[in-house]
């Protein structure tokens, strides 16, 4: 009976300490508050995070990277152009050379799939049989062929993005921990707005956290003269508002994080159909029809954003000093090795030269940094005409994604 008296006593208390715990002192931390849990990186997500973190951090505008549009680790070839920051500039300048490599690469892709030998089709079609770990099947290879993508780089724009975020940073993460949401989520406006409040797409989006106006409206007051998501503190707490509607709704970060760019009824169709909440799933197999590059690569973006943003979220201290940022317009390396002996950029086939005009040239193709096989995924289009609306709003020039 003692015993059974001490249990008696001891379980309310138990109880007691087990529901004082709030949900944040529950969830594992990296030591600062930053709840990492909440933002896996799946590994068939890995070769995709990479890219965007060397779009982010390597390739600046003067570098146009031709690579595959489901398998964004698999790079052919890096275009730069050098001799003008104007990043409309530069991509005018590229446009000649990188249709020509994209035809090219195409052709031979093609004639690949129709069964040609690669040592037939010369050093690219060697390149190209190794780069897609062949032998593939001829779908493989079709669908490849229609899917070679341009990217130019944001490094500028992300070194300018970071340091407008250096005087935000803490007080967005105040008001997310204010509203119970993580604050990883601050790494959010690095892809939306590379943190300019002053930020406008040509889609109407406004602010910091790129809202339209539909949306705007929910949580913010928008009117002929007044429009709050111009102001990054209120639309700071609309934006934390929005994410925990759409966590509350989905379930998961993950879905939370794309639902802010494809739509929260869009991503719990895209649930439905895929019959799986897991965000590789989606990724892989959904195939809506609004449902585009831009959407699928949302939240491998922001995994991305997050590695560049967290040394300035969590405090230098905390992540190893300031010597880890490189100075403003300082080129970085690529965050993982992409090929062993890459050479230099080398002049290309014969461009016009004008006196005093920039010139482009190509790196050396780039072997995939995804290891596995392509496994043919769906059929998109060839993109010689502007695809899917931008991976990443990233700025208010024209043609702000890099992608052309």
């Amino acid at each position: 009976m003692r015993r059974l008296g001490d249990c008696a006593v001891l379980a309310p208390i138990l109880l007691a300490l087990v529901f004082s715990l709030s949900p944040r002192e529950a969830c594992p931390t990296d030591g600062t508050g930053s709840r990492t849990h909440h933002f896996p990186e799946p590994d068939s997500l890995k070769p995709n995070v990479a890219f965007w973190e060397q779009i982010y951090t390597a390739y600046g505008i003067g570098d146009f990277v031709l690579h595959d549009r489901e398998r964004l680790g698999v790079i052919y070839a890096v275009v730069r152009v050098t001799g003008t920051t104007d990043p409309v500039r530069a991509a005018d300048l590229a446009k000649p050379e990188v249709q020509r490599l994209r035809t090219r690469y195409r052709d031979v892709l093609s004639a690949l799939a129709a069964g040609v030998p690669p040592d037939a089709l010369g050093p690219d079609g060697r390149m190209l049989w190794r780069v897609w770990a062949c032998p593939c099947t001829p779908d493989e290879l079709r669908r490849a062929a229609g899917g070679i993508r341009v990217q130019q780089g944001l490094r500028q724009k992300v070194d300018e993005g970071i340091q407008r975020a250096q005087a935000l940073l803490p007080r967005i993460r105040s008001i997310l921990q204010e509203h119970d949401v993580p604050v990883e989520l601050a790494a959010l406006p690095l892809v939306e707005s590379t943190y300019n409040p002053r930020a406008h797409s040509k889609a109407g989006a406004v602010g910091l956290w790129q809202f339209i106006r539909s949306t705007g409206k929910k949580y913010l007051t928008i009117t002929r003269g007044r429009d709050d998501r111009r102001d990054p503190l209120l639309a700071t707490k609309a934006a934390a508002r929005l994410l925990r509607h759409n966590y509350e709704a989905l379930g998961s970060w993950p879905l939370a994080i794309v639902a802010y760019n494809h739509g929260r009824e869009g991503v719990l169709t895209a649930r439905a159909v895929v019959g799986s909440s897991a965000i590789e799933d989606i990724v892989a197999r959904y195939t809506g029809p609004r449902f585009g590059f831009a959407s699928k690569n949302f939240y491998a973006e922001f995994l991305a954003a997050l590695k560049v943003v967290r040394p300035f979220l969590i405090g230098r201290e905390a992540h190893g000093g300031a010597g880890n940022r490189r100075r403003p317009g300082e080129r970085a390396m690529p965050s993982a090795p992409l090929s062993p002996g890459i050479e230099a950029a080398v002049p290309v086939s014969p461009i016009p030269d004008t006196p005093g005009e920039p010139r482009p040239t190509t790196e050396a193709p780039l072997p995939h940094t995804d290891q596995t096989r392509a496994d043919g995924g769906t059929d998109p289009k060839a993109t010689f005409e502007p695809p899917d609306p931008p991976a990443a709003a990233m700025n208010t020039s024209p043609d702000a994604s890099g992608e052309f």
